[in-house]
């Protein structure tokens, strides 16, 4: 029998048990790019300013703040599962709401509350991940919590502009499950008290400081607008249905490559990558709708750019923060940990969803892909100088890394006795 096949499995279907409600999670950041423009639209039976709209998009990502606090507060009193399956209430009202939307209010209160829920399961999947995985596999288990959100974006922007807007919301009843169950108690100070716990907390900071202002909020949330001026022939709903496939592979992607590459190559390498294609982007619009050139025949380098970065950051910059989020912390104080990075992060996205439509209402386009571009840059000075490789290391040897212990060899003796017989 193949022993290591027999104890990995079991691991595998725990995984994607659990990051089922990743997928409608992600369900809800796809929406807005198939719902806004019909919003925005004069056919709209809710008619939506700019103003408007960027609320909805970045009221969400407000919504998961008190998630986070909450999770960090009953994923180790109630457990895990119980956090996961009491993360589908909002999640599933967040839906109701929208179907039975009057006005604007509706869709703020029904974002807030989804992203309440999208909160909680941020903060229990990258727990549960790291504590059920095998070393020689937390990689690939780590990244099916983007791998899924992708998924029920995909689904999202596959379904939306097929659909009317009372169908999509429908559509998106789905079941949520999860399994097991861990204790382990930790206050807030108990966070700071040991370097290690220091180190990984800048660590998952500064990740998703460089993840947020890469824009990924805001061009997950304004796909289709912001492919609509290439003018290529294709149709921006298409051109978003292609960006979530290749979101897609490239998850699967990650899944092979971070085990087998390591986390530090896949971070720099798709940063690095991900700042080039927004220098295009930014320079396309700069081309295109500052200086008014035609570009007749060229509409296809912003559709490409786009679909690229987000393919790139599919490969590593995006799940990697938050599968290194169940690597970095001992299990006494994961709970309060993964909540403070996510609370952290949800803060930096809504900043991001907010500011990109008022940047590019005052300045253009172009402004809020160089902006996302230079972070990127910069972000590749922190990888390299801060962030540990913890391919192949146990939860125990990366905690003896940060905390700057020194391994200890230890040498195993085998005593025979030998017995006499009288």
């Amino acid at each position: 029998m193949d022993v290591q096949e027999t104890k990995q499995w079991p691991q595998y279907l725990a995984a994607i048990t659990a990051t089922l409600s990743m997928g409608i999670a992600g369900s809800h950041i796809g929406w807005t790019s198939p719902s806004l423009p019909y919003l925005k639209s004069e056919s709209s039976h809710l008619p939506m300013s700019n103003d408007d709209s960027s609320w909805i998009a970045s009221f969400f990502l407000l919504g998961s703040v008190p998630g986070n606090l909450l999770a960090a507060f009953i994923v180790d009193r109630i457990g895990r599962k119980l956090s996961l399956l009491l993360a589908g209430v909002p999640l599933t009202l967040g839906w109701l709401l929208i179907i039975f939307a009057r006005n604007a209010y509706y869709l703020y209160a029904s974002r807030f509350i989804s992203g309440f829920g999208m909160g909680i399961v941020y903060v229990v999947c990258p727990m549960y991940i790291g504590e059920i995985a095998d070393k020689k596999i937390r990689g690939a288990l780590g990244t099916f919590i983007k791998l899924m959100v992708t998924f029920g974006e995909l689904y999202s922007h596959a379904v939306g502009p097929f659909t009317g807007f009372h169908e999509l919301s429908y559509a998106y009843q789905m079941t949520k499950a999860v399994l097991m169950d861990m204790k382990s108690r930790a206050g807030f100070r108990d966070l700071f008290m040991t370097e290690g716990n220091r180190k990984g907390l800048t660590i998952c900071f500064g990740l998703q400081l460089i993840l947020q202002f890469s824009g990924i909020a805001a061009i997950e949330s304004y796909t289709q607008e912001i492919v609509a001026p290439s003018e290529s022939g294709l149709a921006p709903g298409i051109s978003v249905i292609i960006l979530s496939v290749c979101q897609l592979v490239a998850g699967l992607g990650a899944a092979i490559l971070v085990d087998k590459l390591g986390r530090r190559p896949l971070l720099m390498s798709t940063t690095l990558c991900a700042a080039v294609v927004l220098m295009v982007s930014s320079a396309f619009y700069i081309l295109k709708i500052e200086l008014g050139w035609p570009l007749t025949g060229l509409g296809w380098i912003l559709d490409s750019s786009v679909i690229l970065y987000e393919f790139i950051i599919a490969l590593g910059l995006n799940p990697l923060p938050y599968m290194m989020l169940g690597e970095l912390f001992p299990t006494k104080v994961k709970g309060v940990a993964v909540s403070m990075a996510n609370i952290w992060g949800s803060m930096l996205a809504f900043f991001v969803a907010k500011m990109f439509q008022v940047v590019t209402d005052t300045c253009g386009m172009y402004a809020s892909f160089a902006w996302f571009a230079a972070s990127c840059v910069l972000g590749l000075v922190f990888i390299q100088w801060f962030v540990p490789e913890t391919k192949g290391k146990s939860l125990g040897e990366i905690q003896d890394k940060l905390n700057c212990r020194k391994k200890v060899k230890t040498i195993n003796q085998e005593i025979y006795i030998k017995t006499i017989d009288f």
